[in-house]
């Protein structure tokens, strides 16, 4: 019974939170989604309800309460440059390219560390730094910089405990700075935000999740007039997340996982994996994703070369893998995930000049 009524409540929780949800509109710190684990990432990103320990900070902070002490977790993610060329027809009837997109690579680097359990709950921590572009040491007059054109930084600490010994509740406060280069000089953003997230383990085999992610202000860029045309802010998300174990065996392993992401505003949005580990060295995970979100990215005209900011859904679908190597406490997840595609509208087509899967690595040391 009493697990009936805190499932109960995981619904209510995610009855409640959705109308905190933001509706489409212009994001900053985008950064902030691409800080899923490369073993999450493997199984078509569904780790709400996967993702434990130290890797569980920036996703579902109350996944800090079912893993083991002082977990080192260090994270790589690139997202590599993507040429989208939209195609229209002309008078003749002949499709001819109309405009293309020239998404930048970005890289993401961070670090969570879970520390040791106790009778109040756990602590975490978390730090994270994202740029694009190509690093400049100097400007046009000289003057030395040595930074990217375009970067994010983030550093947060979470917080999770049982209630009862089965389900946990968890959150994780972070600050926020964005630099976002525009025709007057970089201008500096800053904010805080948060993430909130419940998580039960069901039985042996079963564990659900929810999480409300990014809840917070717009970011404040000082000196910007109001009319600036600086995407400030944050794309909050809530996700709902499953675990089923198919085989707990001493040797080897199977689980799937399941995610979900509303609203459905432009079909649904979610993502499936599994993972098969084999005795206590070999991790292999697979899954498949759909995911849509809106865009605010530079759009050249190429009929008159004129560049503008322009905001498109873009889809991410397909299928991920990821492979995975166990040596004592040390472990290292390789994993590749489809890129974005333009949501085409009425009377357009779509050429894909250049594109390439998303990369990302993790390294976990427990201690």
């Amino acid at each position: 019974m009493t697990k009936v009524l805190i499932t109960i409540l995981l619904l209510l929780f995610a009855v409640l939170c959705y109308p905190l949800l933001a509706s489409d509109d212009k994001y900053g710190a985008e950064f902030l989604h691409q800080l899923i684990p490369a073993e999450g990432e493997g199984m078509g990103e569904s780790h709400i309800a996967y993702s434990i320990g130290s890797r569980s900070l920036n996703n579902n902070p109350a996944g800090l309460s079912f893993g083991k002490d002082n977990e080192l977790f260090i994270g790589f993610h690139r997202t590599p440059e993507v040429i989208a060329t939209i195609m229209k027809e002309n008078e003749n009837e002949e499709w001819e390219d109309f405009g293309k997109y020239d998404i930048k690579p970005t890289e993401v680097e961070y670090i969570n560390y879970s520390l040791p359990k106790s009778k109040i709950g756990i602590l975490g921590l978390s730090f994270a730094f994202s740029h694009s572009g190509r690093f400049i040491r100097v400007n046009k007059e000289g003057k030395a910089i040595n930074a990217f054109p375009q970067d994010d930084a983030l550093i947060g600490i979470g917080y999770s405990v049982k209630f009862p010994k089965d389900m946990a509740f968890g959150f994780d406060l972070k600050a926020l700075r964005s630099k976002v280069p525009t025709d007057n000089g970089n201008r500096i953003g800053r904010t805080y935000a948060m993430n909130v997230g419940l998580m039960q383990q069901v039985n042996d085999r079963v564990r659900i999740g929810a999480s409300l992610q990014n809840i917070g202000n717009n970011l404040s860029f000082k000196n910007v007039d109001k009319k600036a045309d600086i995407p400030d802010k944050l794309r909050r998300d809530l996700l709902l997340g499953a675990l089923y174990k198919v085989i707990d065996g001493k040797k080897s392993k199977l689980s799937v996982s399941m995610d979900i992401n509303p609203p459905f505003n432009d079909g649904l949005r979610y993502s499936v994996g599994t993972e098969l580990l084999y005795t206590k060295y070999l991790a292999l995970r697979a899954g498949y994703m759909r995911d849509t979100q809106p865009y605010y990215d530079p759009f050249v005209n190429l009929s008159d070369g004129s560049s503008v900011n322009d905001e498109r859904e873009w889809v991410r679908r397909g299928i991920a893998l990821d492979i995975g190597v166990r040596l004592k406490n040390i472990e290292i997840n390789l994993a590749r995930t489809p890129s974005r595609e333009p949501v085409l509208n009425d009377g357009e087509k779509l050429r894909m000049d250049k594109q390439e899967s998303v990369t990302s690595i993790s390294f976990v040391v427990r201690f």
